[in-house]
C-alpha cells in the first residue's frame, strides 16, 4: 500500500515539471541519476569556476582596470576591517572610521599600510547593522595569514566580491536556461558583463552587490523546490526571510526593490500556470507566504539593529531614536529635511528619461537606461500586436511569464524612487546601478526571448 502511494505521488510530480518547465537540463552521465546531490554539487562547482574565470578575465578585482565606486561609503568598511585587524572593538560592533569625516578616504590608506591606530579614535557608524563590515573583517584576517600586504588583501577582497556576484548571476542564468532557454540566459549574463556600473560596483566592499542577489535567488530556490516536490517546503519559505534579513543587515537602502525581486520567480510561475491552464491560486498563496517571510526577515534585522544600539547607547530609547532617525532621513515622509522640491515624477524622469549614464557598452557603442527600456517596450508591444493579428495567442501566452519578469524587474528599482525620492535624488551615482542590476539584464533576456519566439513562429507556421 505504501509503495502504491509513493508511485502515485511520483506520478503526480513528473507532469508538474514537464507542463511547467521546458526542462532544459545539461547532459548528465548515467551515474548522476543515482547520485543527484553529487551531480548538483559538481554543477555548482563548475559555475563557481566560471565565475572566478570571469572575475579574473574582466579584471573586476583591479581598481585601476575597472575603477572604483562609492569610495565614500567604503571608508566605513576599511575602518571596521582595520579595527578587527588590530584586535580592537567598540560597543555594538558597528562599522566606522578613524578620522573625523565619515567618507574620508584616508581610512583606506590606514588599512592598506597597516597603520597603528588608537581605539579611542574610532567613530561608530550606527545607521545600519554593518554585517558586511564584520564579515569582510573576518575574511580580511584570514587573507592576512596568506598575504600581510594591505594592497594585496584589498585586491583579494575585491576579487572575492566579484566572484560571488558572478556566481549568483550564473545561478539566475541557470534558472532562466531551465525555464526559458539558452539565449535569454546568455543575454542576461552578457548584460551583466557589458554594464559599466556593475563591472565597477560588483567589487564594492560596502554595497556588496552579490548580497543584492540573495532575495531573488531565494525566490528561485522556493520555486525550484516546489516544482520538484509538488509542494513548498517550510525551509524554502524561511530562506526568503533569511535572505532579506541578511540584505537588510547590510543596509536598509533600496529595501522595496528586494521585497519585489524575491517575489519575481513566483510571479513567473503564476503567469506560467495561467498560460498552461493549470491552477494559479496555489502560487498566489505562496507569494503571500514568501512576502510574509520577507517582512519577518526585515523585522528580525531591525531587532538585531535595535539590540546593537542598546549595546552602544546603553538604553532602548536612544537606540530606537537612532533607528527612526536613520530610517526617516531616507523615507519620503521627511524629504523636506533632506532636499526641498523633489517630486516622485521628477525623480522617475531623472533616471528613466534624462539620465545619460551608459547602461550597456560594447564595441564603443553605449545605450542609456531610457533607450534600453524604450526598445524593449516597443519590441514587446509590437510583437504582441502582430501575434494577435496572426492569431498566435499560444505564442503570446508563452511569452507572458517573461513579460511579467521584465515588468517587475523595472518596477522593483522604481519602487525605491517612489518610497524614497529624496534619497534617490541625492545618490545619483547609486540609482543607475540599481537599474543595471535588474532592469537591464531582464530587458536583454526579454529581447532574446522575443527573438526565439519569432524564430519558432517562422519555422512553424500556424495551420489553417
Amino acid at each position: 500500500m505504501g509503495s502504491l502511494k509513493f508511485k502515485q505521488k511520483e506520478a503526480g510530480r513528473i507532469p508538474m515539471q514537464q507542463d511547467f518547465l521546458r526542462n532544459n537540463t545539461l547532459p548528465r552521465p548515467a551515474w548522476a541519476r543515482r547520485h543527484g546531490r553529487l551531480w548538483a554539487l559538481l554543477q555548482a562547482l563548475g559555475l563557481f569556476l566560471i565565475a572566478a574565470l570571469l572575475a579574473v578575465q574582466l579584471k573586476n578585482g583591479s581598481t585601476y582596470a575597472t575603477g572604483s565606486w562609492d569610495d565614500y561609503s567604503q571608508a566605513l568598511v576599511f575602518g571596521r576591517m582595520l579595527q578587527m585587524q588590530q584586535d580592537q572593538s567598540a560597543p555594538g560592533g558597528f562599522m566606522g572610521v578613524y578620522t573625523e569625516e565619515w567618507g574620508d578616504g584616508q581610512n583606506r590608506y590606514l588599512y592598506r599600510d597597516n597603520t597603528p591606530v588608537s581605539p579611542e579614535d574610532f567613530h561608530s557608524y550606527t545607521h545600519q547593522t554593518g554585517l558586511q563590515g564584520w564579515a569582510l573583517g573576518v575574511l580580511n584576517k584570514v587573507y592576512s595569514v596568506v598575504q600581510d600586504d594591505g594592497v594585496a588583501r584589498e585586491t583579494m577582497l575585491y576579487t572575492t566580491n566579484a566572484i560571488l556576484y558572478y556566481f549568483a548571476t550564473l545561478l539566475v542564468c541557470a534558472a532562466l536556461y531551465r525555464a526559458v532557454g539558452a539565449l535569454p540566459a546568455l543575454a542576461w549574463l552578457a548584460a551583466v558583463c557589458l554594464a559599466p556600473g556593475l563591472q565597477t560596483g560588483m567589487k564594492d566592499l560596502y554595497w556588496c552587490l552579490w548580497i543584492w542577489m540573495l532575495p531573488l535567488l531565494a525566490g528561485v530556490a522556493l520555486c525550484a523546490a516546489t516544482l520538484r516536490r509538488g509542494k513548498t517546503p517550510v525551509w524554502a519559505v524561511m530562506l526568503v526571510g533569511a535572505a532579506c534579513m541578511v540584505r537588510c543587515m547590510c543596509g536598509f537602502e533600496f529595501i522595496s526593490t528586494y521585497l519585489i525581486l524575491c517575489e519575481t520567480p513566483l510571479v513567473w510561475c503564476w503567469a506560467k500556470s495561467l498560460a498552461s491552464g493549470r491552477p494559479a491560486r496555489p502560487w498566489v498563496v505562496r507569494m503571500v507566504a514568501a512576502g510574509a517571510s520577507a517582512l519577518a526577515g526585515v523585522a528580525a534585522a531591525l531587532g538585531i539593529w535595535l539590540c546593537q544600539g542598546v549595546l552602544y547607547y546603553g538604553n532602548w530609547k536612544d537606540s530606537l531614536e537612532n533607528i527612526l532617525g536613520a530610517a526617516g532621513s531616507r523615507m519620503s515622509v521627511s524629504d523636506n529635511t533632506v532636499r526641498e522640491g523633489v517630486t516622485v515624477l521628477g525623480v522617475l524622469a531623472k533616471y528613466l528619461v534624462q539620465d545619460a549614464t551608459p547602461a550597456l557598452t560594447a564595441a564603443g557603442v553605449s545605450l542609456t537606461l531610457g533607450q534600453i527600456l524604450a526598445v524593449t517596450l516597443a519590441a514587446s508591444v509590437l510583437s504582441a500586436a502582430v501575434l494577435l493579428m496572426l492569431r498566435r495567442r499560444d505564442t503570446l501566452a508563452a511569452l507572458a511569464p517573461m513579460l511579467c519578469v521584465w515588468a517587475l524587474s523595472v518596477a522593483a528599482p522604481c519602487s525605491w524612487l517612489v518610497l524614497s525620492k529624496a534619497h534617490s535624488d541625492i545618490h545619483s551615482h547609486l540609482i543607475p546601478v540599481l537599474f543595471q542590476f535588474s532592469a537591464v539584464p531582464a530587458s536583454a533576456a526579454l529581447l532574446a526571448a522575443l527573438i526565439v519566439a519569432w524564430v519558432r513562429v517562422a519555422r512553424r507556421p500556424r495551420r489553417a
